[in-house]
């Protein structure tokens, strides 16, 4: 397993970081919309010493800082990736995103594939359809909330989509990490603006250009990613493997840490170099 030691924290420039140690294989991890690097605290606790991990908060996340004009946008965290690469002093790496980490991550793939060894894009919305408003979209256009009490704040914290396997308290502790003082009060720790300005296109225009080995991952009770477009992700992506997680909703890394640990680490021990 992955070290147990306090990870390293620190800024590169406006990026947070979270090194968690070992001389393996470097893995690079990316988190979701409005999610943050403990996501993938379950996960890293799983892997096997022959993997370094690290993961980074994208810019207006965690710890990391916010744009000035609250406009967030695909190349803004590409970059962000690429400034974590560099700092973490790394050639070439398996990059890991979640949800919007993985659209990202797919990106990155595409404009810089001499830097990956391999690519992993766990349950992410391929295009944006007509239908039920999420919790995001219905939030655009709001301002930042601010609540009195973090502690109670934590408390009333839920994933969207809402499914999951974590408890009550797992779901309270993952929310006490995304809360940060702001102004008289206290407010997630997620640029509330990103909801307004951050766009997604279709990826399918993009990924029979991803010329890296690549592993796509769904999890079997997703609401997310169909299984047809989980097919035709896998089908249009060069040489792509496919997996699916069972039990799983969309988030797969706080649903099945110990699956998908496995996979991450059985797919990048199968990568050349």
């Amino acid at each position: 397993m992955t070290s147990t030691n306090a990870p390293r924290s620190w800024k590169a420039g406006p990026v947070h970081l979270r090194d968690f140690g070992g001389t393996g294989a470097p893995l690079l991890l990316a988190h979701g919309m409005a999610a943050h690097t403990h996501w993938w605290d379950p996960v890293v606790r799983r892997l096997p010493p022959a993997l370094r991990a690290a993961a980074l908060d994208f810019r207006g996340h965690g710890e990391s800082d916010w744009v000035a004009d609250g406009v967030y946008t695909t190349e803004t965290w590409v970059a962000d990736l690429e400034t974590a690469r560099a700092a973490l002093g790394w050639d070439r790496f398996v990059l890991c995103g979640h949800s919007m980490g993985a659209r990202i991550a797919l990106e990155y793939a595409r404009a810089h594939p001499g830097r990956l060894r391999g690519v992993i894009a766990i349950d992410f919305l391929p295009e944006v359809s007509a239908g039920k408003p999420s919790r995001f979209s219905r939030a655009r256009g709001r301002s930042q909330p601010v609540y009195p009490d973090p502690e109670a704040m934590a408390a009333r914290f839920r994933l969207e989509p809402d499914g999951t396997e974590l408890s009550a308290e797992e779901l309270r502790v993952l929310g006490r990490h995304g809360v940060r003082a702001h102004g008289e009060g206290y407010s997630w720790k997620f640029d509330w603006r990103s909801l307004m300005h951050y766009r997604m296109g279709a990826v399918w225009p993009q990924l029979p250009e991803i010329q890296v080995p690549a592993l796509v991952v769904r999890g079997e009770l997703s609401t997310i990613i169909t299984r047809e477009d989980f097919a035709r992700v896998a089908r249009e992506l060069p040489g792509a493997r496919a997996l699916e997680i069972a039990g799983a909703h969309h988030h797969v890394p706080l649903d099945r840490p110990t699956e998908l640990a496995r996979a991450v680490a059985d797919f990048a021990a199968s990568l050349p170099g």
